[in-house]
């Protein structure tokens, strides 16, 4: 009996300290694996083609002014440009409600890729409204930044040229940033344009991926585009104020209004400050830039 007594008693106690483990194993149970990218397109029309269905979806959301369509299209650090200023991912679903978009046509779709980036760049032209004020209805430059994340493509970053004739100081971003972030963000921009204000063309080449896309002025440009310009530009020491910096994994996007004068042939950009937007991938000296959006234009 005593011997029965005693096995019965480890065996319960085994049995308690089993009961107490295995839910505690079960929290340390890994996490299901992550949904795996889908293949890169292998040519450049399945780029373009993935950019257009990107695109067309966005531009679709904001036309309807579906807020839970553009939050599910959205990266938590999502930054957009506009010639108002910058927004962030809240900031993005009020300022498309004020604009009233409606009839949306979108063309000149050209993608490319960065390491795991997406970079569109296309000319949208779409009825808007700012200020009470329509802006002009004829296609502008937009350019955008998608990224794989929880099974989809979603838009890190996004920017609009449509704007008045007239551009209007812009306002400060409401909203906060991720501190260290816009402190890394802040210095690969200032070192980039450091590069172009000083004419060392080998350093500004080697901050620009070859997957760049640029949106200004003059429209859609390339690393090439950018990289030749510079060689003809006479620009101003740049200023860089209202800094937002975001990170979505290897990417760090930067918004800022930016103030440098441009001089290109007869052409004069002024030091007014200027919405701004970079993504750059990578860190530190390793830092290159894949996307970049200027509002400033001709007076």
């Amino acid at each position: 009996m005593i011997r029965t007594s005693c096995v019965a008693a480890l065996v319960s106690a085994s049995l308690a300290v089993l009961g107490a483990a295995v839910p505690a194993a079960m929290a340390q149970a890994p996490a299901a694996p992550a949904a795996a990218q889908p293949a890169w397109p292998a040519d450049q029309a399945g780029l373009d083609a993935l950019g257009s269905k990107l695109v067309d979806g966005w531009m679709k959301a904001v036309v309807a002014k579906d807020a839970a369509a553009l939050e599910a299209q959205m990266q938590p650090c999502f930054q957009r440009v506009s010639f108002e200023g910058a927004f962030d991912r809240a900031g993005e679903i009020a300022a498309i409600r004020k604009l009233d978009p409606k009839d949306s046509k979108i063309s000149d779709v050209h993608a490319t890729r960065a390491g795991d980036a997406l970079v569109v760049t296309c000319q949208v032209a779409v009825s808007e409204t700012a200020g009470g004020s329509k802006l002009p209805g004829k296609a502008s430059p937009r350019l955008g930044v998608w990224t794989w994340s929880d099974g989809a493509w979603k838009l890190a970053a996004w920017a609009s040229l449509n704007m008045p004739e007239k551009r209007p100081a812009p306002g400060a971003p409401a909203f906060a940033a991720d501190a260290a972030a816009t402190t890394d963000g802040s210095a690969m921009l200032a070192r980039y344009l450091g590069e172009q204000r000083n004419k060392d063309y080998k350093a500004f080449d080697a901050m620009m991926d070859d997957a760049l896309q640029v949106i200004n002025f003059k429209g859609q440009k390339l690393k090439a585009d950018i990289a030749k310009g510079a060689e003809y530009a006479t620009v101003s020491d740049p200023v860089i104020a209202d800094a937002r910096g975001t990170r979505c994994g290897t990417l760090t996007i930067v918004t800022c209004n930016l103030a440098m004068s441009q001089k290109i042939g007869f052409t004069s950009l002024p030091a007014d400050p200027a919405p701004y937007l970079a993504v750059f991938q990578g860190s530190g000296d390793a830092a290159k830039a894949i996307a970049l959006a200027n509002t400033n234009k001709p007076k």
